[in-house]
């Protein structure tokens, strides 16, 4: 009985080293001073090219981006910067939100990750339209 009164707590020291493994490598603010809002990439052009805003790809793979880095976002970002997009009932669009960005075409609403199943499954032709058939690659790569 005693075995398994231990795996809450080893579960909780894994979780709080690996927490604390992946908070350590960026700083909050920079050692040096810099003005305005530096481009991290003019220096760092090693480990900072995921965090190119401009790059073409950069808008859909930025959660990507967000979930192994959060820290680096918020070198720049505050938390309450996701949700503006993503933490709304409403329709924001990034065409109203961000109307002068490359993306600026997307025709889903912010929190539309997690309300897609509801509209898949209800009217699947509307997905296919756009996306393809049910089985294609754009779905393998999160429904397996």
């Amino acid at each position: 009985m005693k075995r398994y009164s231990m795996i809450p707590m080893v579960v909780l020291i894994v979780s709080t080293l690996y927490a604390c493994a992946n908070t350590a490598s960026i700083v909050k603010t920079h050692p040096e001073k810099v003005t305005g809002m530096p481009d991290c990439r003019e220096c760092h052009t090693d480990t900072w090219q995921a965090f190119n805003h401009k790059a073409a790809d950069f808008f859909p793979k930025h959660r990507f981006y967000a979930q192994e880095q959060r820290l680096a976002c918020a070198a720049c970002h505050e938390e309450s910067f996701c949700s503006d997009c993503h933490a709304h009932k409403e329709e924001i669009k990034p065409s109203d939100k961000f109307a002068d960005s490359p993306e600026r075409t997307l025709p889903h609403r912010g929190d539309y990750l997690s309300q897609h199943k509801i509209d898949g499954r209800i009217n699947p032709a509307s997905c296919v339209k756009c996306h393809g058939r049910q089985n294609n690659e754009r779905c393998a790569t999160c429904h397996r």
